[in-house]
């Protein structure tokens, strides 16, 4: 306190100076002249007060942009651990399919059971390989119901067996990769007995005409017109 007021004495005699020389040298006194003293303590403490806050809010700002940033490359790196196989897995799903076109396709053929066993024991191999890298088939079973998240409806057919809108039979398995869907299982569809209102197949349709699941769908065309043309 003393050192402050000494310093504010200090600074009234400078004043007082300035006014008695420019006094006796004659020239006139302005307004400013008297009020050029020190700013007051108050003014400093808002100036100080305000420019603190201003350097706060940008380190804020600055620290949130960084956590995100650390967020958004943490999960980029998992991602690319658990799903950097993706294409390669995607590609090799058809050499899978045409496996098991070859096993279906011999079964009724008894003299060629060994080359039968052997593609199947390929075939098994295959299976367990993908499944190492979080790879798995999608299981379809007539009378299972439709999820468009897993399945995609490519043929609709009635059915007194099968209610409507539940799955008939599997044209093509699908297939996972961890969490994400790598391929959805082609199935056919049942419409039901005929019996069914127009409400329940305004739903159905409308949730098929959604389903819009992950995959390449030219791909899977191009599979399916090679196994009718197979047939």
């Amino acid at each position: 306190m003393k050192t402050s007021s000494n310093g504010d004495q200090q600074d009234n005699k400078e004043v007082e100076t300035k006014l008695k020389k420019k006094s006796k040298e004659g020239q006139n006194l302005s307004e400013d002249d008297y009020s050029s003293g020190p700013k007051s303590l108050e003014e400093e403490f808002e100036k100080i007060d305000k420019e603190y806050n201003e350097l706060n809010e940008q380190y804020l700002r600055l620290a949130a942009e960084f956590e995100n940033y650390k967020k958004r490359v943490t999960k980029e790196k998992a991602d690319l651990i658990a799903y950097g196989n993706e294409e390669l897995i995607k590609s090799l799903l058809g050499v899978l399919d045409n496996l098991e076109r070859a096993v279906e396709h011999s079964e009724s053929n008894k003299d060629s059971e060994p080359i039968i066993e052997g593609i199947k024991l390929v075939q098994k191999q295959f299976l367990v390989c993908l499944e190492k890298f979080g790879a798995k088939s999608i299981e379809v079973r007539k009378g299972d119901e439709f999820d468009p998240n897993l399945h995609q409806a490519v043929e609709r057919e009635k059915s007194n067996e099968v209610k409507l809108g539940f799955i008939l039979s599997e044209m093509l398995k699908g297939y996972t990769l961890k969490e994400r869907l790598l391929r959805p299982a082609l199935v056919s569809v049942s419409e039901g007995d005929g019996a069914s209102s127009k409400k329940e197949q305004a739903s159905i349709d409308s949730v098929l005409a959604d389903t819009k699941p992950n995959g390449n769908t030219n791909n899977i065309s191009d599979l399916l017109d090679s196994d009718t043309e197979k047939k």
